[in-house]
């Protein structure tokens, strides 16, 4: 036997208002109405849920009983409801989000906790990875958006494409580093020192290779330290002389929070504009926000690094 769970819900009313004529009023509808739906609930049970129908209505103990069913399923109705305006403002869900190394510590992980601060029933999956294989996992389905190289896109598409940054990458050391002393840095003292580089499938290996090469640079083919690992790298950093290249972006970062500097010597690119890429198919009001809401921040962030590395490169003139 099937009870309507509506009914049950009508019929919860009908007790609370202990009238039938005060119950249709809430719940929008006629007294008939409610009236032929108690008899045929009766019938349907074969057994009375009224024991008085005049005011104040007096239930049986089946009433009562199925009375405390119908207000279960008000209370979740309720609730789901309430989820679904959360969801459909944005307040609620989950955002499947991509970034590569440095860029996820560095950029991600400080916008995604104030982020969660403003909306605490978000919840971000967070996974590493360089843009190749992060364009993949989002043409894929598997995530709904990526911080990478803008430029990786070619001929794909339904993807909507967001340009940050410029993409200008620049050589890093940690602050007090000797080369920072010297009137003019070389390419025989870039040649000279010893590098940390990114893992090999990543584009900033292949871009640092290109730039250093294209100004004379002999860059070795087995760097002193080479990882995929942002935190691993820093700690290299901070206790030696190693030199590495990193997005403009970054390297403004980890000046202004101390502990870095960036080598007064300007690269000539190639540059890979920063920003992020997300899937037609796969917007909704919570993705929506975080999309206008990390636009807003990185576009701060890159501000300042502009500065740091302009006044950086000025040193030089």
């Amino acid at each position: 036997m099937m009870i309507d769970p509506k009914h049950l819900v009508q019929l919860t009313e009908i007790l609370e208002c202990q009238s039938f004529t005060l119950a249709a009023e809430r719940l929008n509808t006629s007294q008939p109405a409610l009236s032929r739906m108690a008899s045929a609930l009766e019938a349907q049970l074969g057994a009375p849920i009224f024991a008085s129908r005049r005011k104040p209505v007096t239930p049986t103990a089946l009433g009562i009983e199925l009375s405390s069913y119908g207000r279960s399923i008000r209370t979740a109705t309720e609730q789901i409801s309430e989820l679904a305006e959360r969801v459909a403002a944005g307040q609620q869900g989950e955002l499947r989000i991509g970034a590569p190394p440095f860029h996820s510590q560095r950029v991600a992980s400080g916008f995604i906790a104030s982020w969660l601060k403003r909306y605490p029933e978000i919840r971000i999956v967070l996974q590493n990875g360089y843009a190749p294989a992060l364009l993949s996992q989002l043409v894929e389905g598997q995530l709904d958006l990526i911080m990478a190289p803008v430029d990786v896109i070619e001929g794909i598409p339904n993807l909507i494409v967001e340009r940050l940054t410029r993409g200008e990458n620049v050589i890093v050391c940690r602050a007090g580093h000797p080369l920072l002393a010297e009137k003019q840095i070389t390419t025989e003292m870039l040649s000279h020192a010893r590098w940390i580089t990114h893992a090999r499938d990543s584009l900033l290996n292949r871009d640092t290779r290109l730039a250093l090469t294209a100004v004379g640079v002999d860059y070795i083919d087995l760097p002193a330290f080479e990882s995929n690992s942002a935190g691993a790298m820093h700690a290299v950093m901070e206790n030696s002389d190693m030199l590495t290249v990193l997005p403009d972006l970054i390297a403004g970062n980890l000046v202004d929070t101390g502990g870095y500097a960036i080598l007064p010597f300007r690269l000539p690119g190639p540059y890979r504009p920063f920003g992020y890429i997300t899937h037609e198919a796969r917007q909704n009001p919570a993705l929506i926000a975080f999309r206008e809401g990390l636009a807003v921040d990185i576009a701060r962030d890159y501000l300042r690094a502009q500065e740091i590395c302009e006044q950086a490169f000025a040193s030089t003139t």
